[in-house]
């Protein structure tokens, strides 16, 4: 028993160091995979490296202290299987009817040992089932091969490193390892229904790492300068190893002068010269996916870059060197200095004491300004940026920031959905395409199949609507489509077909879809209680106006309602009821909107929230409340002002076609000229 007591306690003493050596490997690869690195995926990675570890130890140690060491009993491998159960009946007193026998068994080896070969794999089965998303057959495979290696090791006596085997093979064990890996599996199991899915937890960690935050920063930053340090460490060893030193020390000059000088070589080579001829990426940017570029998000000029850099080095180096400049002035010739430098002199340790708290204010201040960031989901801009006018932001960031820059009205927009269709791509293929964009947003934040409504209206938004729902049907969610009218009086084109075709497949197919045609409100809420997410297809950008028409007003609210309050009997309070009741949270005039209820199904608005105006950001009453909005083909102008956020959530573009022939073609005509003024 002291023997596994110890080990672990030695994987507790060793994972310090273990994890120190994989941090900056792992945050690289969490920086490059995702663009940021979610606390609750870093816990779980670093108790599966602490649990390795723990399992290593546990079977492999203690080493002999002699290679060529034998250890009688493992020479010859236990190959009879159930022979533990044999040796408990056989040495054990245990009694099921006498009580005090039951300690006295447990202290047997025969007993714990059996028991700690059970437990070694349950931490397995729980991250191969909970963190790796692998089946039962897949965990019982995995616990299969685990345990085997660990045999096989024993077995050669650590692959060769020892003549004998000094730990002994045993098929038994091979069978109570797997059990063990499969009793994890089994545990794990209810426990997923309140933990998070790291699906999810991985679709978060994208959307976060849109933005570049404050560690990703410095991290690259650290990297870029580790990378100059050595550098210039190297060429400075050359350059003393051709003879340049003696050389130099010999006509009067300082060495040490010319390894600084060698170090500025370097910096500006890194931070300046190698962003200005990569699209603003130093190497360690490169590494983690940044890019400097201006406040606009287009390319940084390199005399820009060196502002960056430069007012960089000198808030770093100038502060010291005023500091040690102070300290290095002799006392003894105050008489000949100007005021300044006596005054400093004679108050020596009140200018230290200035300067050590406005350094811990400044410091201070850019610690409280970077946690604000943080929690704001804001970019943190440093003095620096401000006066150089440039930004560290991700590529993936940037993209997206010159994708909101390049805004369509929405009459622009019709205009290059004809010109789209005369180039081969009918409207029909653009809805099917907008559909999947939307099915693929709803299984991501829904990973495994759970209910789903669409709101499809009678447009061609509506159409989008009836794609969605047949894709995501397909793919196993229970889907609940509610329309307005049968799909025969739909008049707009190419909804109409759609909703034909994809009704006839509902029984053709058996796919679980149903179809509600104008329900009354309470078949309507309860299908929306029971859904894990609503996608908004009602309303189009065509929409313009200060009230919604009823059916679809009852349907907006339907879904708000689940947002703002929750579930039937899972409400956030009286207070929140009547809130809502009241409407307040529909005028577009208030700060914010209520929190979402924590059991409120995952909303999905199609092109723009149903009530919002595409054109101007006006929200009517009532709008649909989205935490994404999948918007088609190019950003509208109302999606992109700050009041909309609030109706849109985050704001996904899907291009669904390469658009830019169409733009370049349409710019090249006086009615696109005049057509395409605002395009940027």
């Amino acid at each position: 028993m002291n023997v596994y007591v110890s080990n672990i306690v030695l994987a507790a003493v060793a994972f310090p160091l273990l994890a120190f050596v994989i941090t900056l490997p792992y945050l690289v690869f969490q920086y490059r995979k995702f663009g940021s690195v979610p606390w609750l995926h870093t816990l779980v990675v670093y108790s599966f490296v602490f649990y390795l570890l723990c399992a290593y130890f546990l079977v492999l140690l203690p080493l002999p202290e002699n290679r060529a060491a034998v250890v009688p009993y493992a020479q010859t491998p236990q190959l009879v299987p159930f022979s533990f159960v044999h040796e408990f009946l056989a040495e054990t007193p245990f009694s099921a009817g006498d009580p005090s026998t039951w300690l006295a068994t447990l202290r047997d080896p025969s007993v714990y040992e059996a028991l700690f070969n059970v437990l070694l794999l349950v931490p397995l089965g729980m991250y191969l089932r909970y963190y790796f998303r692998r089946t039962w057959w897949q965990t019982l495979f995995i616990g299969f091969l685990v345990t085997l290696s660990f045999e096989l090791t024993q077995l050669t006596g650590l692959w060769g490193v020892y003549a004998h085997p000094y730990r002994l093979f045993d098929v038994d064990d091979l069978i109570l390892n797997t059990f063990g890996a499969m009793i994890g599996f089994w545990m794990v199991g209810p426990a997923m229904r309140v933990l998070p899915d790291m699906r999810l937890v991985d679709e978060e960690a994208r959307e976060a790492g849109v933005r570049a935050s404050v560690t990703q920063r410095a991290l690259s930053f650290g990297i870029d300068l580790i990378l100059a340090q050595a550098a210039a460490g190297a060429l400075a060893s050359i350059v003393a190893s051709a003879g340049a030193r003696e050389t130099l020390e010999a006509a009067g000059g300082s060495w040490g002068f010319a390894v600084q000088a060698l170090e500025l070589i370097t910096l500006v080579t890194f931070f300046v010269a190698v962003p200005a001829c990569s699209h603003g990426q130093t190497l360690g940017q490169r590494l983690l996916k940044l890019r400097i570029v201006r406040s606009d998000a287009s390319c940084a000029r390199w005399y820009q870059i060196l502002a960056r850099y430069g007012l960089l080095y000198l808030f770093a180096t100038v502060p010291f060197a005023l500091l040690f400049g102070v300290l290095d002035l002799d006392p003894s010739k105050a008489g000949e200095m100007n005021a300044v430098a006596a005054f400093a002199v004679e108050h020596r340790a009140v200018v230290v004491w200035v300067w050590i708290a406005f350094m811990s204010i400044w410091g201070a201040s850019l610690i409280v300004r970077a946690m604000r960031a943080a929690v704001k989901k804001r970019p943190f801009v440093m003095l620096n940026g401000l006066l150089s006018n440039t930004r560290v932001m991700t590529v993936a960031g940037v993209e997206r920031e010159r994708e909101r820059r390049q805004v369509l009205d929405v009459p622009e927009i019709g205009e290059l959905e004809r010109r789209i269709a005369q180039d081969g791509t009918p409207l029909s293929e653009l809805m099917e395409r907008a559909g999947c964009a939307v099915a693929d947003t709803v299984r991501a934040h829904v990973p495994d199949p759970a209910p789903v409504v669409v709101l499809a209206g009678s447009g061609n938004n509506g159409g989008d609507g009836w794609v969605c729902a047949r894709i995501l049907a397909e793919a196993g969610y229970p889907t609940t489509l509610v329309a307005a009218e049968l799909a025969e009086r739909i008049r707009a084109e190419p909804a109409r077909q759609t909703a034909i075709e994809t009704f006839s497949e509902i029984s053709a197919r058996k796919l679980p879809l149903t179809v509600l045609i104008a329900p009354d409100a309470d078949v309507l809420i309860d299908a929306v209680d029971g859904a894990a997410a609503v996608v908004d297809a009602i309303l189009g950008t065509g929409f313009s106006g200060d009230e919604v028409r009823e059916p679809y007003a009852s349907w907006i609210r339907a879904a708000n309602r689940r947002r703002f309050e929750g579930g039937r009997g899972k409400g956030r309070g009286r207070h929140r009821r009547r809130r809502h009741e009241r409407g307040e949270h529909e005028l577009g005039t208030r700060r914010a909107l209520p929190a979402r209820a924590k059991d409120a199904p995952f909303a999905v608005a199609v092109d723009t929230p149903s009530g919002l105006s595409a054109q101007s950001g006006t929200a009517a009453r009532p709008t649909f409340a989205a935490d994404i909005t999948v918007t088609m083909i190019a950003f509208k102008p109302g999606l992109v002002l700050p009041s909309a956020a609030r109706w849109t959530g985050l704001v996904r573009l899907e291009k669904l076609v390469d658009a830019h022939i169409c733009l370049e073609r349409l710019r090249a005509t006086d009615s696109g000229d005049e057509l395409f003024r605002t395009q940027v």
